[in-house]
């Protein structure tokens, strides 16, 4: 039975531990999962970040090519000697093909596979639909530079409709379209930036939800186990402390007990001047009741008598099985005579008991107070005395120490 009780505690244990260890997995697992996404959508939305700044300085670099380009025009039709009109002419050129490189590597962004352009409709709208068209405009306006700049060494006329055409166009739609693309472009950003902050209040909410639930689902089970198994542990070794000090036939105290209990009980009535008595009675005729009714029976009757002693006495009184079928009563606070009235109440007691297996019995009883000076032997020897001489006068009666001074020899009694 021990074996099988053992057996089931081991494989509850070992469900515990398993389960706690699952538990501790899974909020490992979750812990990582949830680092390694936020790290992840941290770095992607950098990335992003830092590439709508490279563009939007792209864009914003195209802007002053743009004026650039159409100052050096201006220059170009305003010059007056061959010298400054090369000048001129390069500059115009170097600006123009900056112009070109500028747009196809927004153009290079678009096309590929992560564009920025997928998550931003208004962009590619700005670049390729109408009315702003941006894309075609752009190409529109190197070709026209280009084409003036194909012309050979002469500088255009202000008169010339054409030129004048291209100036306008650029100073008035195409400036004004590329400072919509930087205005896109910076919304982009700010989203993109808003977005990161929405990542991070959720990564952390997430975070603390996931330390509430690894607190409720594995701390907190952690310690009520560990409660739990302590409380067990303080109920066995409670449960060992009384199979140690209880005979385990009655449910009294044994020895061991009853010599914790006189040695404190002595110490307690030297210190405060208290009397202490105790009782010791055993049952008349036990080894009849055994030999004609069975150890069953005699053990029944033991536990039966112990009972109603238990329900007789004081709370402050304890009841030792002292070995066989003779018991001590200790009586704190009792002098002499107090506790021979209680030992006749236990006597009258049993002597109109019925026990199990239709037995009637009797006891005899020896009563003795405690001396200052003496041991808790001496004190038992002179109740052992006591209860001797309450055999050896008739049984089931109740017999006091006798006076100090005097001592009797103990009779021997054959079918105590």
């Amino acid at each position: 039975m021990a074996t099988r009780t053992d057996d089931t505690v081991g494989a509850r244990c070992r469900h515990f531990k398993q389960g706690l260890t699952l538990r501790y997995l899974v909020a490992l697992i979750l812990i990582a999962a949830l680092t390694v996404l936020a790290s992840s959508l941290f770095r992607h939305i950098l990335a992003t970040i830092d590439r709508l700044a490279a563009i939007t300085a792209i864009c914003g670099s195209q802007r002053l090519l743009t004026q650039r380009v159409l100052a050096q025009c201006l220059l170009l039709a305003a010059a007056d000697d061959a010298e400054a009109l090369r000048d001129i002419r390069a500059e115009l050129a170097r600006a123009a093909k900056a112009l070109e490189t500028n747009h196809n590597r927004l153009l290079a962004d678009w096309r590929a596979p992560d564009a920025l352009v997928v998550d931003a409709p208004e962009l590619r709208r700005l670049y390729f639909e109408p009315p702003t068209e941006l894309d075609k405009r752009m190409r529109f306006f190197i070709r026209s530079i280009r084409a003036f700049l194909d012309t050979g060494g002469g500088r255009p006329a202000l008169s010339d409709p054409k030129f004048l055409d291209v100036l306008a166009f650029g100073e008035r739609e195409l400036l004004r379209d590329l400072s919509a693309v930087v205005q896109e472009y910076q919304r982009e950003a700010y989203g993109r930036l808003a977005s990161l902050r929405r990542l991070e209040t959720a990564t952390t909410i997430a975070s603390l939800l996931l330390l509430v639930a690894v607190g409720l689902f594995l701390f907190r089970p952690m310690v009520r186990r560990i409660c739990e198994d302590r409380n067990h542990l303080e109920q066995a070794n409670e449960a060992l402390e009384r199979l140690a000090v209880t005979d385990q036939l009655t449910g009294a105290f044994n020895r061991l007990r009853l010599n914790a209990v006189m040695t404190q009980e002595i110490e307690r009535g030297l210190r405060y001047g208290q009397a202490l008595s105790v009782i010791m009675y055993d049952i008349d005729h036990f080894k009849q009741v055994n030999d004609t009714k069975g150890h069953g029976a005699g053990d029944d009757l033991l536990r039966g008598l112990t009972r109603l002693v238990l329900a007789n006495i004081r709370a402050t009184d304890a009841l030792f099985r002292y070995g066989g079928e003779e018991f001590i009563v200790t009586l704190p606070h009792t002098n002499l005579a107090q506790a021979g009235r209680a030992a006749e109440k236990l006597r009258a007691l049993v002597a109109g008991q019925a026990f199990p297996h239709g037995l009637s019995v009797t006891i005899s009883l020896g009563v003795a107070e405690f001396r200052s000076g003496e041991s808790a032997d001496a004190l038992m020897a002179r109740v052992d005395a006591a209860l001797y001489r309450a055999k050896a006068a008739g049984r089931d009666r109740v017999e006091p120490e006798e006076p100090a001074g005097k001592t009797s020899a103990q009779p021997s009694l054959n079918g105590a």
